[in-house]
């Protein structure tokens, strides 16, 4: 029992005597800390000093150069040229080509190509059926006149005479040529004026190497040769070459009996009949004068004669030139409803 308090008493005594020695550890080391923080201070604070008084050069810091990293070389942009954008063009609108054509054109007015035994020719075709329209023929003089004759539109003859339609008449010597000076807008062909009924320049109707149209209560008439003419009318017109007779061509390959201009091609314009009820008006582009007669006949015309042609050259139609209008003229031929 003695035993056992004496052991707890010595434990006692080493637990106290290890406490104060932790305690002193603790302590020792406390001092050792804060000796160390302040000899560290003093140091410091030494070289503070010494920096302040120049004695102590700062460290500069050194770089260390990295080694260069290859740039690439840098191609240059291209420059990029616009491609010019074009304008988009319409396409023409392809018109439809009718086939060449031959025989007896419609009623009323046509644009065709005409088939020829001499090649394909455009025209363009007035057919009139005399059951219902009468042809009156007018010129601008109400007399014989020899020079600084009056010339009118073709339009002003229509619509004076109430047409519908109408075309230039018989070969003029016109103002703007230097060899009609004397003669000017003058004309030596006969034409029956219709308004007045009487001839102008019916003296010259027995001159030879002249046709005439015309027509009477009985209908339309054509004769090669004008000076066999006689009786009544109440229109006509003379003028040269006649083209068709009796279905016959009249112009021969040489175009023998012409002068020069009547011989090349150009705008040509005529009036023929298949029969003394059916004329037709014909103005037909480049041909000459025999290509002109071989499109009457392939028209079905039995007789045609040729008026004055190039710019003399107008056809109206329902109050407007479906072609010319052309110079103005001393005489035309009027198609009006009976």
């Amino acid at each position: 029992m003695r035993s056992s308090a004496r052991q707890g008493y010595f434990s006692i005594v080493a637990a106290l005597m290890l406490l104060a020695a932790g305690g002193a550890a603790m302590i020792l080391a406390s001092q050792t800390v804060e000796n160390t923080n302040r000899n560290r201070r003093k140091m410091i604070e030494a070289l503070s000093a010494a920096e302040r008084q120049g004695n102590i050069a700062s460290p500069t810091p050194t770089e260390t150069a990295l080694p260069a990293t290859p740039t690439p070389p840098i191609s240059p942009t291209p420059t990029v040229t616009p491609t010019p954008t074009s304008n988009p063009t319409a396409s023409p609108s392809p018109k439809p080509t009718s086939p060449p054509v031959s025989g007896p054109p419609g009623a009323g007015l046509s644009t065709i190509t005409v088939a020829t035994s001499k090649g394909n020719f455009r025209a363009t075709v007035l057919a009139i059926n005399l059951a219902n329209t009468k042809i009156i023929t007018d010129t601008g003089n109400d007399g014989e006149c020899g020079s600084n004759c009056t010339v009118l539109p073709l339009a002003t003859y229509v619509n004076r005479n109430g047409g519908f339609a109408g075309v230039n008449g018989s070969y003029f010597c016109p103002a703007t040529y230097p060899d009609c000076a004397s003669k000017s807008n003058s004309f030596d062909f006969p034409v029956y004026n219709t308004r007045l009924n009487r001839w102008i320049n019916g003296g010259n109707l027995s001159w030879g190497s002249r046709s005439i149209f015309y027509t009477d209560g009985s209908g339309a008439h054509h004769l090669q040769g004008a000076n066999s003419f006689s009786g009544s009318l109440n229109a006509g017109v003379v003028n040269n070459p006649g083209l068709l007779a009796d279905g016959n061509v009249q112009i021969d390959d040489n175009q023998s009996g012409l002068a020069d201009k009547q011989k090349i091609k150009n705008t040509k314009v005529g009036i023929g009949l298949r029969d003394n009820q059916n004329v037709m008006v014909v103005i037909a582009q480049n041909v000459n004068m025999q290509e002109f007669a071989y499109v009457f006949k392939s028209l079905g015309a039995k007789a045609a004669l040729n008026l004055d042609t190039g710019g003399s050259a107008a056809m109206v139609y329902n109050g407007h030139y479906v072609f010319g209008p052309g110079r103005d003229i001393p005489n035309a031929i009027v198609f009006a409803k009976r």
